[in-house]
This record gives C-alpha cells, structure tokens and sequence, in this order.
C-alpha cells in the first residue's frame, strides 16, 4: 500500500508506476471487452428468452445509452467524491451487475442490469486514461498511452471471438460470468495500490448536466432504433431528434452564457484537444464501423461461421498490438501527427483495398488488409490520445477525458448506423435494379447445359436466379459500405496538420 501515500500526480519509480499499470489496464479492458462480446450473443439471447429481434437489441441499447450519462456524470462525480473512491466505485458495480445480468431471468430483467452496468462501468475509461497521464511523466506519455490503449483498443478486436467462443462451447451468460472473477482481481489491486486524488467540491451546473444528458440519450436513440423503425417515419425518431437537437441548443447557449458551465470552455481554447475531439470523431466512425461490418461480410456474404468469422478478425488485433508496441517509441523520435496521418493512411488504403473484393475473395487477402486496417487503427489511436492532451493543463484531465470518451462513442455510434442504413438501402435499390433487368429476352438467363438451374421458364431457374441477384445486391452494399469508410478516412486528414507539436 505504499502508493497510498503519494499524491496522484507523482512523481513515482518505475517499480510503483508498474504496480500501477497493471490493474488499471486490466479495469479499462473489462468495459471495452464487454462492450462487444454480447453482440455475438444476441441470437441465443433471443431463443433462451422468447424475444423479438426488435426486442433482443434493447441490450445492446441500453448499454449504450446508459455509458453515455455515466460518461457525462464521470466529471461531476470525480470532483464530489475523488477520482479513486469513483474508479472503484465503477469496478465493484460492474461486477455486481455482470453477476445479475449473468442470473436474469427474462428479457426486461437482462435489459434492466444492462443499463446498470453501462452506467457504473462508464467512468472506467475516461478516470483509467485520466490516471495513466498522471502516473507517468510527460515525455513517457507516448509509452503510456500505448499502454492504455492495449486495453481500449483490443477489448473490442477480442470481444466478437471471445463471445462466440463463450456462447458456442457454453452459454450466452457466461459472457457475464467471466467478469466476476476479473473484476474482483481489478477492484483489489486497486484498493491497494492506486493513490488518491484531490476531490473539488464546487456548484454543480445541474442545467448543463441534464440538457446534455437528454441531448446526448436522444441522439442515441435516433442512431441505435433508427434503421429499424424507418427513420423519421417514425414518430419516435421524430420527437427524439426534436428533443435532442433543443437540448443540445440548450446546453450551448447555457455554457456560453454561464459563469460556471459544467464543461468548462478553456479546453476548447487548447487548438489539439479540439482537433483531437474532431479526429476521434472520425475514429469511432471509419475504425468502429468497420469492426461492426466486416463480421456481417464474412458471414452473410462468403459464409463463415460466427466462430471462423470471429478468428478472422481477430487478425486485427495482431497490427493494432503491433502498432501499440512500436508507437510508444516512435513518438519520441517522430512527432505525433505524422504517426496520426501514417495510421489513418492505413486506415484508409485497407478500405480502398476493400473496394475492390468480390463475393470470391480469399480468407489470406482477408486477413492480411485487416492487419493492415488494424495496424492503422492502433497507430492513430496511440499518437491521437498522446497529442491530444500533450498541451493541456493537468487539472482538466478527468473532464476532457470523460469528454473525449464521450465524443468518441457518438462517432462510434453514428458510423454503425450509418452503415447499417448504406447496407439495407444499398442491397434494396441494387436488388430492385438488377430484377427489371431479368427478362425472358436475355440470353444468358436461359443458358443450355445446366438443366434449367439458371432457366427463367422453371420454378427452380427463378429461385436460383433470385438467390444470385439477392446475393449480388447485397455484395455491391458492402462495397458502398467500405466507399463510405474510405472517404471518411481521407478526408479527416487536412485536420492532422492543424496540430500543433510540442515542443
């Protein structure tokens, strides 16, 4: 317990900074992993409960949603009660909830301890980056947060495979299972060795909290229910956008006008926080979508199983730990922004690559460009979360955290939705157009020698031929999906050199 008695800031020997590490990695990794393994557990989640589809995917909403107000309260809580007593506080509640989402059961119960566990556990990755900052000094950030990001980045690369394998060799509440053990390890280790930070107790701007509160659930909403119900088609997607943009209106004006906002308006006078709130914007978009829809390529298109579709990706993992274990290095001989542009570069070439695939590409090409895709994404992430704070004074650090997490989520959020939407549109208008084009006048559909499997004048002919067209239909929406990607990449990159390196 000798770090106890050390401010957190320091300074500390490398042998209490170790001690330090490693528990906070291993609590940052338990919210990032358990952020993706349910989602390969959806479909057993269904049948084990007698769900709906539409009603199975409130577990995933009311995570979300839920992380979200935990991440806008992690400030507020922070200064009240003290970074440690908050960052414990979050361990031993996601145990706890795990453990009851683990036992729930019926849908609303599993739905109800979701929400819970988003909520408790949403403070881990902001106070875990906040604490990883002030536990090393500044020219050791570059190593520290390719540290930290091991654990940010990775959770999600492993969590698809580890849900399959759980789900396919045992049951889908072992997902929820496997962090009791875990998260009793974490809550220990920290207990005993993480020191306590000053807590600032000050007037709580409660106008700020609860418009960006309602702002940012609302917009949740609309992205995770959108597609599903038709966008604003819907009345519900209609109020939650109404209310959602007015409460962010609200929330600006408010802080603009307020001598004390809840966000405090000097980090945005730093030009690399803001930049960097504009790049990790772009990061959830082109890095998280794609984590969500090349699973769906493999399986709906080349036919993988959810287990051979989960090792494939995981591939990823091996370039985002390469670029992890390089990047701590590199930034100290090269500046960050130049390692930011070299890995969405990465990014956004594996996507280009990915432009060019068919129904017929090989599992070997697969896996080597989303190493690639993968090693971008660890690269960029790395230097992001270094250069990002490189200029920002220590007493902001929990704040623009919380914030970054925040920003990085509703980018994360927007870009699924948005490709979920490219991909149900796209494989509608592509299936509808190349149907007028099937005719008894062409040619090629009545061909000779394959005994009407491909004949327009047989039933089996036209089931065959629809099978092919849907197929087809839905292979040219991925493709515009990965276009999407692309040009979300590259055109983030004019920003990178609005950073301005430290000297």
């Amino acid at each position: 317990m000798f770090t106890l008695n050390k401010p957190a800031h320091g300074p500390f020997t490398k042998i209490e900074r170790i001690v330090i590490t490693i528990p906070v990695l291993a609590a940052s990794l338990l919210h990032s992993l358990n952020m993706s393994t349910a989602y390969v557990a959806l479909p057993n989640i269904q049948g084990n409960l007698s769900a709906a589809p539409d009603q199975v995917g409130w577990v995933i909403t009311a995570f979300v949603v839920a992380t979200a107000i935990g991440t806008i309260l992690t400030n507020l809580f922070s200064q009240k009660f003290g970074r440690r007593q908050i960052f414990l506080a979050s361990i031993a509640g996601f145990t706890i909830t795990s453990l009851f989402a683990a036992t729930s059961g019926s849908l609303s119960e599993l739905v109800f301890h979701r929400m819970l566990q988003g909520f408790v556990s949403a403070p881990l990755l902001p106070i875990s980056q906040a604490i990883m900052l002030d536990t090393y000094p500044k020219e050791k950030h570059g190593f520290a947060m390719s540290i930290w990001s091991m654990g940010m980045i990775l959770g999600p690369v492993a969590g698809p495979t580890v849900g399959a394998i759980l789900t396919e060799f045992y049951d889908w509440r072992y997902v929820f299972y496997m962090n009791i053990p875990f998260g009793l390890v974490a809550f220990f280790s920290i207990l005993v060795t993480l020191p306590s930070a000053r807590s600032m107790h000050q007037r709580t701007d409660w106008l700020g909290v609860v418009s960006l509160i309602i702002a940012v659930v609302c917009l949740q909403l609309v992205l995770d229910r959108g597609e599903r119900l038709g966008w604003f088609e819907s009345s519900e997607i209609l109020f939650n956008s109404v209310l959602s943009g007015l409460a962010f209106y609200i929330f600006i004006m408010h802080s603009v006008t307020t001598k004390t906002p809840y966000i405090s308006l000097k980090i945005f006078s730093d030009r690399n926080y803001v930049i960097g709130l504009a790049l990790i914007f772009t990061f959830g978009i082109a890095v998280f979508a794609s984590l969500f829809i090349l699973p769906l390529f493999l399986q709906n298109v080349q036919g993988y199983p959810v287990l051979s579709a989960g090792w494939v990706i995981s591939s990823r993992g091996l370039g985002t730990m390469g670029a992890m274990l390089c990047s701590g290095f590199l930034l100290s001989l090269i500046s960050g922004k130049f390692l930011i542009l070299f890995g969405l570069l990465c990014v956004g070439v594996s996507n280009l690559w990915m432009t060019s695939w068919n129904a017929d590409v090989g599992m070997e090409e697969v896996i080597w460009i989303t190493i690639i895709n993968g090693f971008g994404m660890g690269m960029m992430w790395v230097a992001l979360t270094t250069v990002t704070f490189s200029t920002l004074p220590t007493v902001f650090r929990v704040e623009a955290a919380a914030l970054f997490s925040l920003i990085r989520a509703i980018g994360a959020s927007i870009g699924t939705s948005l490709v979920v939407s490219i991909l149900v549109r796209s494989t509608q208008t592509n299936y509808i157009e190349m149907r007028a084009q099937i005719t008894e006048f062409k040619a090629a559909i009545n061909l000779s020698g394959l005994d009407g499997l491909v004949n327009i004048g047989s039933e089996i002919g036209l089931r065959n031929i629809q099978s092919i067209v849907l197929s087809e239909a839905h292979m040219m929406a991925f493709l515009n999906d990965f276009v999407f990607l692309m040009i979300v990449a590259f055109a983030a990159v004019p920003l990178i050199f609005l950073l301005r390196s430290k000297k």
